[in-house]
């Protein structure tokens, strides 16, 4: 895969590390069992059975690795030490086995090049692991395994190894292909289901939720925290007027108003054709009424152009605070629509903050008890 990319995914990244031990101690215990039946049945020296206990032993230590959370250690670490472990075995293996030659070298040697170019999803760590594994095998079939093993022809090994290594490098590149391509189509489904289509900022889901875990965590710490509500006035009349395409160019342009305003730690969504909503961490309500009115000036100072005419729109925008009444990050959203519906009934162009939730509490409980239907409520910021 391509690194510093879609790998970027915390579930992508999950799935491989399951995948990962799964092939580790599914592969690597299998070969591992079959060295110790080979030594157990006789075809091989004692010496055999006492490396293959050491490659279990060492096969353990690579998958504990597998748990730490440095992501590096996965994709480097782990897949270039099971190269060298299972080459160096290989190399001392087939010097133990008497009826081992150069056919089960190469071909040993080729299985785990396919196994460690499945071990690591960053093209530069399985050619690494590939080349050490390479170095070791090429220094055991020309200088070490002649001596050692009368079964072993050093001109043969090289050249059955030449089909198995050139399979596995194709393999390879082959497989480092599909995982690029798998994971340009995660990372684009993901964008899908997080973003809107047209403005490229959150959609409504996605911003919920960033809202719901900036409210918890501003909860936990004891820091402030502030939203907007911002809506485009008049928008079905926008489109009735001037059609879908100037509303899309409005949505745009009003989206990339606040991407730029904004800072890099809030966040934006939309949560239908003319409303959006803007969370502020660590912003106090005077603070998010501060910006919300400059937005307001700057946005109805805007000139869009559509077919060579200038068009201009308004937006009004209802701020919240968080507040320790709040028992989820819905209520500060309610709060923040209310300040929105007082700012387009105060005749719209404004931003009001919205009032602390007890006051709106006390307030409504009052007009119930004296038999009056709730006024509207008349938020700090909103105009007499």
């Amino acid at each position: 895969m391509i690194e510093n990319s879609p790998l970027g995914s915390t579930v992508w990244r999950r799935d491989f590390a399951v995948a990962q031990r799964r092939l580790l101690i599914g592969g690597g215990g299998l070969y591992g069992l079959a060295a110790l039946w080979v030594g157990y049945r006789g075809y091989a020296s004692q010496v055999f059975s006492d490396l293959t206990l050491g490659l279990l032993a060492a096969l353990l230590s690579i998958y504990g690795l597998t748990f730490l959370r440095e992501e590096r250690i996965r994709q480097f670490i782990v897949p270039v030490l099971a190269s060298v472990v299972f080459a160096v075995h290989i190399v001392f293996g087939v010097a133990a086995a008497p009826t081992a030659g150069a056919v089960r070298f190469a071909l040993l040697f080729g299985l785990l090049g396919l196994f460690v170019a499945h071990l690591s999803a960053v093209p530069r760590a399985v050619w690494i692991s590939l080349g050490a594994m390479s170095v070791i095998g090429v220094y055991g079939a020309a200088l070490y395994l002649p001596g050692l093993n009368p079964n072993f022809a050093r001109a043969e090994a090289l050249i059955y190894w030449l089909p198995f290594l050139a399979a596995t490098v194709v393999g390879t590149q082959r497989l480092v292909a599909q995982q690029a391509t798998t994971a340009i189509l995660r990372q684009e489904l993901a964008r899908r289901a997080t973003s809107d289509s047209l403005t490229g900022v959150s959609n409504r889901a996605h911003i919920t939720q960033l809202a719901q875990n900036e409210f918890a965590r501003a909860r936990r710490y004891g820091e402030d925290f502030s939203c907007l509500v911002i809506e485009v006035e008049g928008y079905e009349a926008l489109v009735k007027q001037w059609g879908s395409r100037a509303a899309d160019t409005v949505a745009q342009v009003l989206t990339g108003y606040c991407v730029v305003v904004m800072r890099h730690c809030d966040s934006l969504g939309r949560l239908s054709p003319a409303r959006y909503l803007a969370l502020l961490p660590e912003t106090a309500g005077a603070g998010a009424a501060v910006l919300a009115e400059r937005m307001c000036r700057d946005v109805a100072a805007l000139d869009v152009a559509v077919d060579g005419q200038k068009l201009n729109f308004t937006v009004s925008i209802g701020a919240a605070a968080i507040h320790a009444l709040d028992r989820a990050a819905g209520d500060l959203l309610r709060r923040a629509g209310l300040a929105l519906d007082d700012a387009a009934e105060h005749g719209g162009r404004r931003a009001v903050l919205a009032a602390h939730p007890g006051l709106l509490d006390v307030d409504e409980a009052f007009q119930t008890e004296a038999g009056q239907e709730p006024a509207a409520r008349d938020t700090p910021g909103a105009a007499p």
